[in-house]
């Protein structure tokens, strides 16, 4: 898709981890990513220069192990 779309579309891949949701249970929700977070990451990702492209962000809370 990248290839197709480029130069007028930037691609990229936003990867969030555990998002705390109306589906969370209390506890996890402390410690998850908000929308906010993922929100706020999309508008970093969409403002960056066009002379730069950003392919892949991936985005964890600190709790959460990767796997």
């Amino acid at each position: 898709m990248r290839k197709e779309l480029q130069p007028d579309v930037h691609v990229i891949v936003i990867e969030p981890g555990e998002v705390a949701t109306e589906l969370s249970d209390h506890m996890y929700e402390q410690l998850a990513i908000t929308a906010q977070d993922i929100a706020e990451i999309i508008a970093f990702a969409v403002t960056r220069p066009r002379r730069l492209t950003l392919n892949e962000i991936l985005v964890r809370p600190s709790a959460q192990h990767s796997t």
